[in-house]
């Protein structure tokens, strides 16, 4: 009698139940891992583009500004013509300090003299707020931009 080579039915069933567990487990750190990311990245596209109207405004000697829009979940430069719009991970949970333009719509203005108009935003998780929040703060004096993690 020969054996022939392979496996039973009752053996590829076990495998494949071993399989599904592991994904099971692995796939939820996977996902939070992207949704940090995510939200990371969106802050620092944040701290970018403030950045680069700061400097815009000492270079050229004319004011700019940022326009955040809080519904539309985008940011973009009046005037300047770049624009953001954030992924469907990362939303604009709050604004503080900046000029109101209209419903969840807020202005940032950066001087030629290097100072700006100042703000505080949280960005966070869109499915859970309260996991990878960060708060990015625009110094008016100074123009410095700082990224944290934001308080619940």
């Amino acid at each position: 009698m020969v054996r022939r080579a392979g496996f039973t039915l009752l053996e590829m069933m076990f495998v494949m139940a071993i399989m599904a567990i592991g994904t099971a487990l692995v796939l939820p750190s996977i996902e939070g891992g992207l949704t940090s990311r995510e939200v990371n990245r969106a802050a620092r596209r944040l701290v970018a583009i403030m950045h680069h109207l700061r400097g815009e405004a000492v270079a050229t000697g004319h004011p700019t500004l940022l326009r955040i829009n809080q519904y539309d979940n985008t940011i973009e430069t009046v005037g300047g013509g770049r624009w953001d719009a954030f992924s469907e991970r990362a939303v604009i949970e709050s604004v503080r300090g900046a000029s109101p333009a209209g419903d969840g719509i807020w202005d940032i203005q950066f001087f030629p003299n290097g100072s700006n108009s100042g703000a505080a935003i949280v960005l966070a998780n869109r499915a859970d707020h309260t996991r990878n929040r960060f708060l990015v703060t625009l110094d008016p004096l100074v123009g410095t931009v700082d990224i944290s993690e934001a308080p619940l």
